[in-house]
């Protein structure tokens, strides 16, 4: 196992933009020799969403292959975090160092020459010459922002999505540093990896009962790859959830998956996804995994009255949606954007959003850590704001994510979805129209 088999997808991603003469090898030492030093306070961790910031950031910048240095207090674990393992905050995180991907190093170091810095809370001791941005947020709203425009906050959130979008655009700016620092094909695409001085992203806030148990019911995931591995990671940090269910794929864990399964280890590999998706999920999660396709229009299996649909095969997705008898949200990615809808009885399908095969004969599909990870967040929120009675509206049916640029202003547009007469699913809302 190599690395440049373990960060292929994102080697691959990369390539859109990055000049031709530089080599696989290249890109990936340049992402290898990246170091970012996290730091935060002791106030910041004692809660489990200051907590959730740092697991999430160090899990996405080490699947990204990058030397992660940690300058904080060692406190103990509140909630479980998996895959990570560990009693203790420090102990948990220095003990992920080579296993997410194999040459990411997770290490001690409070004076590590660090290309960037990330701030969780108060800065502790002095400063440091490297760019730095400060993670804030609430339960359902984070930001980033850099040194200079923005001051350190504890964080406090109770619940852990915001804490989990700042760690995601923290991630985003550590892949753009990388990118800047490579020869590009075309000079203008710069615009695409330019840092965000100041960037935020809201879910908006909905209400979740004090101390209760939020039950999921029944749900079924149709994928086991890195958009379902990523909400169940999401899913897991979230206090109270119960949840059981399946998880459907007849995929086997190969070394580039390492890149985006935000719940496998190096130690997985060879073993079927939806076994590794079972069990490193969270006690209150409890899925049975199938090693099998799929339910399609030539299965018998009936589908839960919930079903979260990771996959990127369009076709796949109208065959979901035909045996859906209920609820179902769909999440998918194109190589920096992420689409996120939910789709019920009566409403605009899947088949009406996607009406066509988007043929991507059959190859590698470039992709990276926080882009997946985007779109599994999203998958949670809805899935958790459906089980809690507060639905997106309809014209948040639809939400288009380009998490490059979340400084920009267009970066995410919610959108409602239009019935289409010319529906491949010959949905109710298409029919309708006929």
């Amino acid at each position: 196992m190599t690395a440049l088999a373990e960060l292929d997808r994102m080697i691959l991603l990369s390539r859109d933009h990055i000049a031709p003469t530089l080599s696989d090898e290249e890109i990936c030492q340049q992402f290898q020799s990246f170091k970012v030093l996290c730091v935060s306070d002791l106030h910041s961790l004692s809660s489990h969403s200051g907590q959730t910031v740092l697991f999430t950031l160090v899990a996405l910048l080490s699947r990204m292959g990058m030397q992660v240095g940690l300058n904080l207090p060692d406190t103990a674990v509140l909630l479980p975090q998996p895959p990570f393992l560990g009693s203790s905050l420090c102990e948990a995180l220095l003990a992920s160092s080579r296993t997410l991907v194999t040459e990411a190093t997770v290490r001690s170091d409070s004076d590590l020459k660090a290309d960037v810095i990330f701030v969780v809370g108060d800065f502790p001791g002095k400063p440091h010459d490297a760019p730095c941005w400060y993670l804030t947020g609430s339960d359902w709203l984070g930001s980033v922002a850099m040194r200079g425009i923005a001051k350190p906050e504890p964080w406090t959130a109770r619940l852990p999505v915001g804490a989990m979008v700042s760690a995601a655009l923290a991630a985003g700016e550590a892949f753009k540093f990388v990118m800047r620092s490579l020869p590009l094909r075309n000079p203008s695409d710069a615009v695409f990896f330019e840092p965000s001085f100041s960037s935020s992203w809201n879910f908006d806030r909905i209400t979740v009962p004090l101390g209760e148990r939020i039950h999921l019911g029944f749900v079924d995931f149709v994928s086991a790859g890195a958009i379902s591995q990523a909400a169940l990671f999401a899913l897991s940090r979230f206090p109270g959830i119960e949840m059981s269910g399946r998880i459907f794929d007849d995929d086997i864990t190969e070394a580039s998956n390492l890149n985006r399964n935000m719940l496998t280890v190096a130690s997985d590999l060879g073993e079927p996804k939806v076994q590794i998706a079972s069990k490193h999920c969270s006690a209150g999660v409890h899925l049975e995994p199938v090693v099998g396709r799929c339910p399609g229009h030539t299965s018998d299996t009936r589908l839960a009255g919930r079903v979260a649909v990771g996959v990127d095969d369009i076709p796949s997705r109208w065959r979901v949606q035909e045996k859906a008898p209920n609820w179902i949200a769909v999440g998918g990615t194109s190589h920096y954007s992420v689409s996120s809808s939910v789709h019920t009885p009566g409403s605009p399908c899947s088949g009406c959003l996607h009406p066509v095969d988007d043929d991507g004969g059959g190859g590698r599909i470039p992709t990276v850590s926080f882009v997946s990870f985007w779109a599994g967040l999203a998958m949670t929120v809805r899935l958790l704001r459906d089980a809690l009675g507060q639905p997106y509206p309809p014209e948040r049916q639809h939400l288009w994510l380009t998490p490059l640029r979340m400084d920009l202003s267009h970066a995410g547009m919610w959108i409602p979805i239009a019935p289409r007469r010319d529906c491949p699913v010959h949905c109710l809302a298409s029919v309708s129209m006929i």
